[in-house]
């Protein structure tokens, strides 16, 4: 860093000068800060003086403004970079985290991505270039998605890097098949084939240009204090090179190695070639999505269409959509019908009619009808973008396996190199033979390469939750497939997740000529499905019967129980049994007084204005199809459910029935949701799916939380799971791609760390030379990397 920077960041949450100043002053308190908070501006500017500073600047803000309850705006910067290795990612982690502005930092193997994290005003090219700086490894800054030009950019760079690795390969395996001739001769004869110096003319280039990037990334971790693959590599194939090289001069071609170095080099480049192609395939959910993204809109400008970049479209412009072409927006449909193919962003398998009022989303695919739709969303907004971002951050997310097998990578190079030099020690003492010291330790160096231990889980988390993206299910992180395979029991709620939502008014009693008014008054403004059916009924009965809303005020909604307002100083009331209790109105006095039969068994809605009843319905909301077939999927795969409903309990038990569900809870309030949640977990680990603001909390206190894709914002954040279409057979879908996900992993780190407890001792003990080892080095990273692509065929239906 510079010596002196400054850096401004909103603080939200000041009511007051004396906020600000008491602020500033804690933030003077830190060593090599002086600091400046303007409430006016709800800002904070620090000058920084990097020669005095000696802490986590960012860290340090952070824990003041949450101290504080003050909040500031975060940002992620994504890099692309080039790892070899889990040693090269701890590496660069603690490059990154040495930079005093930056919070986080995560990294992900299999898809070679690093995201930081920091303030959002601290990021400008002069700490892009500092973080750059600290890595010991090339990065590349990753733009937003919907920037076309970079993604087509990024893709050229893998072709021509996958280019270079193939061509530099082929090279490599044409000079080293003269070493592989004579190997094999020497399985029928002890005479070398090979002159000596024709030897030496092979391995050279082979050594020092072929293997260049071992000698690089090498120098880098030693540059950076830690140890790596490549200086594994380097020390193993430059000790057998440079021994065989002092034997060639001094006349002694008997002892030449010159193979060895050779060929461990040609097969670990092998194997990272194999292992780079791999990996492609790990991550190809991404690349597919990526790639839905249209790169131009036709655009309504006055009265023609103009063709524009997908950068320049706004929200509210009107978009054409040609027959075949791609959905380049979020947006609503204004004119024209078509079926539309939304198969990669929501796993479903049939085109959908879309017609006036329907929603469309950027990246899927028009059918058979021109369409024009309004734009709800552009670029970084778009549904598409969010389900690239949770697709990416669940790949980038640790499960606490994954954090104990970095910390065994962290320190696995370092004893390799001592059990190696031990080897060399203990050998040359027992058998006063340089030569055969040197090859087997040589050995063990290259043998020990931890990088089907490093691979072992992202490989197969990459290509989980690329799967669940592509049948329609998002896992915000890698925690979620961790937990899902242990669950015994998959809570619901009623409205919206096993019923369609689309509830629907039926038996409407008024009993005052204000009934409706006041109805509609009182619910005009709420977006709950029940307003939206009183809304859609009151409409239509203004067509025969006009009337006008009531200005109804103060409206307040008891989740669980209706909505109350105020309509000329007096209560209106429009609820259950329950909430016109809590206003002290008694119901059945009033039911009784009025000779009103109610069939118990409905599912009723009383009003009541000025304490008395002015009327009454009944809703009803169809069950999906899919939930009997969702549920019977869930006790074949040995879960119990169970349904907690704010409904009353002749309704929830009539769905419990109908459905087989095992248990039911009915009249629940979310507070009393959470105390059935926190009953159940006594006996097990319980999902929660849901899909309205009620069900936020229940979800939040889950062990698994799932929501449905058509449910609330707040449901949709709190959940770590959302069914991308309102399809509640996909929760199976999810449990079995859950249970495949977490045995491939343990396959995986099984493999690994086996192989690595055997090879080591077998190569230190003398039974392996570097050429098998780097043959059985390279099997084990890609028998890791097959086994996680292997889960692409698992059958999840």
């Amino acid at each position: 860093m510079n010596n002196l920077q400054q850096v401004t960041f909103p603080v939200y949450g000041m009511n007051c000068a004396s906020c600000a100043s008491k602020l500033s002053a804690v933030f003077n308190e830190i060593d090599g800060i002086e600091a400046n908070v303007n409430i006016t501006l709800e800002k904070a500017t620090l000058a920084i003086d990097s020669t005095i500073v000696t802490t986590n600047i960012a860290s340090k803000i952070d824990t003041i403004l949450q101290q504080k309850g003050y909040q500031t705006d975060y940002q992620n910067i994504t890099f692309d970079t080039d790892w070899s290795c889990a040693s090269c990612v701890e590496a660069t982690l603690k490059g990154i985290r040495k930079h005093p502005l930056v919070l986080d930092a995560k990294a992900n193997l299999a898809t070679q991505t690093l995201y930081v994290e920091t303030l959002a005003s601290f990021v400008n090219e002069q700490m892009i270039d500092e973080l750059i700086a600290l890595s010991p490894k090339k990065l590349v800054q990753k733009l937003a998605i919907t920037s076309q030009q970079q993604l087509a950019e990024k893709q050229q760079a893998e072709q021509q890097k996958q280019q270079k690795e193939k061509r530099q390969l082929m090279i490599a395996l044409t000079l080293s098949i003269p070493f592989w001739l004579a190997m094999l001769s020497m399985l029928f004869s002890e005479t070398h084939l090979l002159n000596p110096w024709l030897q030496f003319a092979l391995a050279t280039p082979l050594q020092f240009i072929i293997g260049a990037r071992f000698y690089v990334g090498a120098w880098k971790s030693i540059k950076g204090r830690s140890a790596n693959m490549d200086l594994l590599v380097v020390l193993g194939t430059s000790a057998a090179y440079l021994f065989s090289l002092y034997m060639l001069f001094k006349g002694d071609f008997q002892h030449l190695y010159f193979e060895s170095s050779s060929l461990v080099i040609v097969l670990i480049r092998l194997g990272k070639y194999l292992e780079f192609r791999a990996k492609q395939a790990s991550s190809k959910a991404i690349s597919a999505l990526s790639k839905l993204q249209a790169t131009e809109a036709l655009v309504k400008k006055g009265k023609v269409f103009q063709k524009v970049s997908i950068e320049q479209v706004q929200v509210n412009d009107l978009v054409q959509i040609a027959v075949g072409d791609k959905v380049p927006v979020d947006g609503v449909v204004i004119e024209g019908t078509s079926y539309i193919d939304e198969a990669l962003l929501t796993g479903e398998s049939k085109p959908l009619n879309k017609q006036k009022n329907d929603l469309v989303f950027a990246g899927s695919i028009n059918g058979d009808g021109v369409l024009l739709i309004k734009t709800t969303a552009v670029n970084e907004q778009t549904k598409l973008h969010s389900i690239i971002q949770l697709v990416e951050s669940a790949q980038m997310s640790k499960a606490p396996i994954l954090e104990l097998v970095d910390k065994v990578s962290a320190i696995f190079v370092p004893i390799v190199l001592a059990i190696a030099l031990l080897t060399f020690i203990a050998w040359f003492s027992i058998t006063q033979d340089f030569e055969q010291a040197l090859i087997y330790s040589v050995a063990v160096l290259v043998i020990a390469c931890p990088c089907a231990l490093g691979l072992a889980t992202p490989t197969a988390m990459v290509v989980g939750t690329g799967l669940a993206a592509q049948k329609g299910i998002l896992i915000k992180d890698i925690n979620t497939l961790q937990l899902a395979h242990k669950l015994d029991c998959i809570a619901f709620d009623k409205t919206g997740t096993l019923t369609k939502g689309q509830v629907s008014l039926k038996n409407v009693i008024s009993l005052d000529e204000n009934f409706l008014p006041l109805l509609l008054g009182l619910q005009q403004s709420s977006k709950h499905p029940i307003a939206k059916a009183i809304i859609d009924y009151c409409e239509k009965t203004q067509k025969s019967k006009p009337f006008q809303a009531c200005e109804v005020t103060a409206i307040n909604t008891i989740h669980g129980q209706g909505i109350h307002g105020i309509y000329e100083d007096s209560a209106i009331i429009a609820g259950n049994e329950q909430l016109l209790i809590h206003f002290d109105i008694d119901l059945q006095d009033r039911i009784n007084q009025q000779s009103l039969n109610i069939d118990q068994a409905d599912n009723t809605i009383y009003v009541a204005y000025q304490g008395k009843l002015v009327g009454y319905f009944s809703i009803e909301d169809q069950c999906r199809v899919e939930s009997k077939q969702a549920i019977e999927n869930l006790h074949q795969l040995g879960l119990s459910t169970v349904l907690i409903s704010g409904d009353k309990q002749s309704v929830v038990e009539a769905m419990s029935k109908q459905l087989g569900i095992n248990t039911f809870y009915a009249q629940q309030t979310p507070e009393q949701k959470l105390q059935v949640l926190a009953k159940q977990q006594q006996s097990g680990m319980i999902a929660m799916v849901g899909d309205g603001v009620n069900d936020a909390p229940a979800l939040a206190a889950a062990d698994v939380s799932i929501a449905m894709g058509s449910g609330s914002d707040a449901a949709k954040k709190t959940a770590a799971m959302t069914l991308m279409r309102d399809d509640p057979r996909l929760i199976a879908v999810a449990i079995k791609l859950s249970r495949a996900t977490w045995k491939t992993i343990q396959q995986n780190l099984f493999w690994a760390f086996i192989f690595n407890s055997l090879a080591i001792p077998s190569a230190a003990l003398g039974y392996l030379t570097p050429t098998i080892a780097a043959l059985a080095m390279t099997a084990s990273s890609l028998i890791v990397l097959s086994n996680s692509l292997l889960l692409k065929n698992t059958k999840l239906k």
